[in-house]
């Protein structure tokens, strides 16, 4: 009864649809990240430089 039930529910583009709802891509998220890093990091060397009168 059981596998009659949850066979109904594994078709291919159910199964997907389901699974795409849950899924969570966090390529995107890293990759933001990483470059928000980046694109703060010149205006950090600015502030250091000004902060410490040019000597790094």
């Amino acid at each position: 009864m059981v596998f009659l039930v949850f066979s109904l529910f594994i078709d291919g583009a159910q199964l997907g649809e389901y699974m795409y709802l849950f899924a969570l891509n966090l390529e995107p998220i890293f990759q933001l990240t990483f470059v928000s890093l980046i694109m703060l990091a010149g205006p950090a060397v600015i502030f250091l430089l000004a902060f410490r009168n040019g000597d790094l």
